[in-house]
Parts: C-alpha cells; sequence; structure tokens
C-alpha cells in the first residue's frame, strides 16, 4: 500500500481513536539510522527525524522505560526505545543521541551477522561496550534472521535458545529480551521462547501494551523513512494503530 493510502487511512482513524483514548506503554520499533536522506528503504530513517523524535519526546517529557523494567509489570503509559537487525549505525549515529537525551533503548541483534563481523552490523566488540553501557539493553533477533513459522522445530529451538547462549557467553550476562524475526510467531514460537529463558519478547503488531499485555506477545510501533516529526506525532497519538488490523 502507497504512502499516499496509508495516510489517508490514519487521517480517518485519526476521528475513530479520539473516541477511544485509551493509554498504554508504546514500543517504538526503529531499525536503521542513516546520514542519507535519499536512501529509499523503508527501515532506513535520516538522523535528523530520528534526532526530531527524540527531541520531542525529550520536550514532551515523556517517560522511556529499559526493557527490563516491563519484566516485573508494564507501565500504564509511556515509552519504550527499540532497534531490530543490530545495524552499525545504533552504535555510530543513533546511540550519541539517545546517550546525550539520557534515554535508555534496546538492541535486538542477528547473532549470526555479529559473529561474522558482516559489514553493516555491529561486531563483537561494539555490543561488548554496548553491554557495558547503563542505557543499554541487549536482546536476541534469532540466529539468522529466519522466518521462525516456516522453519521446523529444531531450527525454531536452535534460532531461540542459539542466540541467546551466544550473547550470554560473550557479554558475560544473562540475555532476557527477544524480538520476533520479521514479527512472526504462533504459539509453538512463543512457548519455546519461553522454554529458552526469556522474560519478555516483541511482535511487529501495531498498538499500544496495557498493563495485562501477555509479555511474550508485546505490540510495537514500527519507525519507517517517511517518518518525519509530523508523522511521529501522530504514531505516538496512535492515529496509526489501525495498522493492527492489517496483521490478523
Amino acid at each position: 500500500m502507497r504512502f499516499y493510502a496509508k495516510s489517508f487511512i490514519t487521517f480517518l482513524y485519526s476521528f475513530y481513536s479520539l473516541k477511544q483514548e485509551k493509554e498504554g506503554l508504546r514500543a517504538l520499533k526503529y531499525h536503521s539510522i542513516t546520514k542519507n536522506k535519499e536512501n529509499k528503504d523503508l527501515w532506513n530513517l535520516d538522523v535528523n527525524s530520528f534526532s526530531d523524535h527524540l527531541y520531542y519526546i525529550n520536550e514532551k517529557r515523556l517517560k522511556v522505560y529499559r526493557t527490563s523494567e516491563l519484566i516485573n509489570s508494564i507501565p500504564g503509559q509511556g515509552l519504550v526505545i527499540t532497534f531490530d537487525d543490530g545495524f552499525r549505525n545504533n552504535f555510530e549515529i543513533a546511540a550519541p543521541l539517545l546517550f546525550e537525551l539520557n534515554m535508555p533503548f534496546s538492541i535486538f541483534v542477528i547473532t549470526n551477522f555479529v559473529s561474522q563481523s558482516k559489514k553493516a552490523y555491529v561486531d563483537e566488540i561494539m555490543l561488548k561496550e554496548f553491554s557495558e553501557h547503563p542505557l543499554v539493553t541487549i536482546g536476541s533477533h534469532s540466529c539468522s534472521h529466519a522466518r521462525l513459522t516456516k522453519c521446523s522445530l529444531q531450527d525454531v529451538k536452535s534460532e531461540i535458545s542459539d542466540s541467546k547462549h551466544y550473547l550470554e557467553d560473550l557479554l558475560g550476562k544473562e540475555i532476557n529480551t527477544f524480538s520476533y524475526p520479521h514479527g512472526l510467531f504462533n504459539e509453538t514460537i512463543r512457548q519455546e521462547v519461553i522454554n529458552a529463558g526469556y522474560k519478555l519478547s516483541f511482535t511487529s503488531h501495531y498498538d499500544i501494551n496495557l498493563v495485562h499485555k501477555d509479555k511474550y506477545t508485546l505490540n510495537t510501533t514500527e519507525l519507517w523513512n517517511t517518518d518525519n516529526l509530523s508523522n511521529f506525532k501522530k504514531k505516538i497519538k496512535g492515529d496509526w494503530d489501525w495498522l493492527k488490523y492489517r496483521n490478523q
């Protein structure tokens, strides 16, 4: 669906959402932060827009939580900031801006990309440095970013548990958060995440998270290369939450 069509649906949905006005925790899901404004990849957000997002959060004094704070209970409102895939620019471009504003965030890494030192992704040295910073939580995004719903049960187990063990061996600390690759999961995959010892997991399903939300199917709000400050405000407000029906 083209962006202008999505924007029109968002405009219509905004009138409906005014009547709902429910509060909850919103998990923001970023991927790549780039200095190249001409990049057309949906998942590459330019750094100026990303900076605008952060300063808006700061200006409005919106509470940003560490993902670890969600393990005991889900707050009634606020934000968490997450990054999927573990791009190198999360370390080089995004992190300094977040550190400047004292905002905690989580990075979910594809462990094969780390161990193989793939050029566009964080390496083991960067990941260790991230691990030592009090504002950073590291989680797993599987070993290879496979579509787990298409994998055998044995491969599902390996993707989920082997990535956890790799990160724990590398960083010397417990890894208890997981982000489903491509946002795809089913009850079997959810149970394997629990069996592996994770405490939280994130989907790609659009919506806020209410206080009684299942911690292994947490909703997120994806940010795209089209999300300037105006669009970001609408996503924070919930005007784009109609996308939750797309996943059903």
